[in-house]
């Protein structure tokens, strides 16, 4: 199996880092994106999907849930973005979909997506399979301690869930298409959470080609920024100072809907911008320096 490069630890058990381990859910506050690869059968070459899911909430068949959109644009806009359902999940640990069944060439069920109260040997049934959790690790994934689960069927791993992530072939990846029909083959590309990179599959965007989140996204990979930048003071309340070891063209930030609220040329080494009318919350800055682009995020409290 290939490896992500984003796995740095890797420890069976949670015993040695059980003072810094605490479980993250997947339905949790802020704007959360998703953007996957697929290869379909009976189509050409691979195809992008992009998933957000916000903080809006939306009732379906009684129960809450928070809305779940599809979009392929490098900017998610929920004006110009489709609402295709929406995801919950509950106290023991299961995330649930419900809403439109498959999409662009893909299908996806609304059923129980995920139950991290599993343990090794238990088994979950999707329709009439039964899938297995081979085992269980503690990786660390953009510095954070998190749990992921190897499953299959028997001793044969098929796909892993991350805790707070999701599916590694895809939040909605249909695995019974992939086993009864031989059809969509597919992995998460990358995962975004409140405008930050948390997770990048270098090794999958490499192997088939892709740049990965920078063409989809709009962003250079964050943990490769081409200037040093210094933002501060982060979080800030009336004014927020850029500073970078490069010329600054110009600065864009987005709050967390995606929305481009503030632009400006700079053409110096630093810059001071007012926030004081921004509301509370997360952003991102992009920076244009004349070493590329640099992504920053930011809390204005």
């Amino acid at each position: 199996m290939k490896q992500l490069v984003f796995v740095l630890l890797l420890i069976s058990g949670l015993t040695t880092y059980a003072q810094d381990y605490s479980y993250i859910p997947i339905v949790k506050p802020g704007l959360q994106i998703w953007t996957t690869h697929f290869a379909s059968e009976g189509t050409n070459g691979y195809h992008y999907n992009r998933f957000a899911l916000t903080d809006e909430d939306t009732i379906i068949e009684d129960s809450l849930f928070k809305k779940l959109y599809w979009f392929q644009d490098s900017v998610f806009n929920p004006s110009t973005a489709e609402c295709i359902g929406g995801l919950r999940e509950n106290s023991q640990k299961q995330v649930f979909y419900k809403g439109k069944e498959g999409y662009d060439n893909e299908s996806w069920y609304g059923i129980m997506l995920y139950d991290f109260s599993l343990s090794v040997g238990d088994s979950m049934k999707w329709f009439y399979k039964n899938f297995i959790v081979i085992s269980i690790d503690t990786i660390e994934v953009s510095g954070i301690l998190r749990r992921q689960y190897s499953m299959g069927m028997g001793d044969y791993e098929l796909f892993k869930w991350i805790e707070g992530i999701g599916n590694n072939q895809g939040l909605l990846y249909n695995v019974i298409d992939k086993i009864v029909t031989g059809g969509s083959t597919g992995f998460l590309s990358c995962y975004e959470y409140n405008g930050e990179l948390q997770y990048y599959n270098n090794t999958e965007n490499s192997y088939y080609g892709f740049v990965g989140c920078s063409n989809v996204v709009g962003l250079d990979a964050i943990e490769k920024d081409k200037a040093k930048i210094f933002v501060f003071p982060n979080p800030a309340k009336d004014d927020i100072n850029f500073s970078c070891s490069s010329m600054i063209k110009d600065i864009e930030i987005y709050d967390i809907m995606g929305k481009r609220i503030y632009h400006s040329e700079v053409r110096d080494y630093s810059k001071t911008i007012n926030i004081s009318s921004f509301n509370k919350g997360f952003y991102l800055a992009k920076i244009n320096t004349k070493q590329g682009l640099v992504s920053k995020k930011f809390i204005v409290e």
